[in-house]
């Protein structure tokens, strides 16, 4: 319900802004249709039990992939609590090594809310690094992201599984992440949900 209300939100500020802030005339913001793709996504991958739509079931341990390298794309949601609500959409993509039981990847081209209440596209990356690609699946992540003069540095763990009768999807999540911004610290939420690129 609040990834709903987080989308719905940021969609009215494009909505807005597509009607005639900054563009010549009247043509649509294109990340109203990453947000599209990013909720399509969602729904394939997590569902939503809530509307009786079911999402991909965990991969039995041993169906997980035990080599080969497979390439996972998809979105990541960072919301961050602070005095006014902070939320970001972005691109994912994580490259699984299960012969070397290794993981690298990025979150980037993020845009959403900022702590002004602005709707803008943030410069910057979040690096990906792991190791254990079981359903033990951990990924480490640093980096930081820009907007209007305003710097979110995230450093942390993500918790991941693969989804799918044979890890077509990876999703990774840390509910109870903390963001540095101005000297001060936020809690936060990111979840990432991809599918890979082609069959493991």
């Amino acid at each position: 319900m609040g990834r709903t209300t987080g989308i719905y939100v940021v969609l009215l500020w494009l909505t807005a802004c597509g009607g005639g802030g900054g563009g010549s005339g009247g043509g649509m913001d294109p990340r109203l249709a990453r947000l599209d793709i990013y909720e399509a996504q969602r729904l394939r991958v997590l569902g939503d039990p809530g509307a009786g739509v079911m999402g991909m079931a965990i991969t039995e341990a041993m169906d997980v992939p035990t080599s080969g390298v497979v390439g996972y794309t998809g979105a990541t949601t960072i919301r961050v609590q602070s005095t006014t609500s902070i939320i970001l959409y972005g691109d994912a993509t994580v490259s699984i090594d299960f012969d070397t039981t290794s993981a690298t990847g990025q979150m980037g081209n993020f845009f959403g809310t900022t702590g002004g209440g602005a709707v803008a596209d943030y410069d910057g990356a979040i690096m990906l690094s792991g190791a254990d690609t079981s359903q033990n699946l951990t990924l480490d992540y640093t980096g930081a992201l820009t907007a209007g003069g305003d710097t979110l540095a995230f450093d942390g763990t993500l918790q991941g599984m693969f989804l799918g009768p044979a890890g077509e999807a990876l999703t990774a999540s840390d509910l109870q992440a903390t963001v540095v911004s101005g000297g001060a610290t936020s809690d936060a939420t990111i979840v990432v949900v991809t599918e890979a690129t082609a069959p493991p």
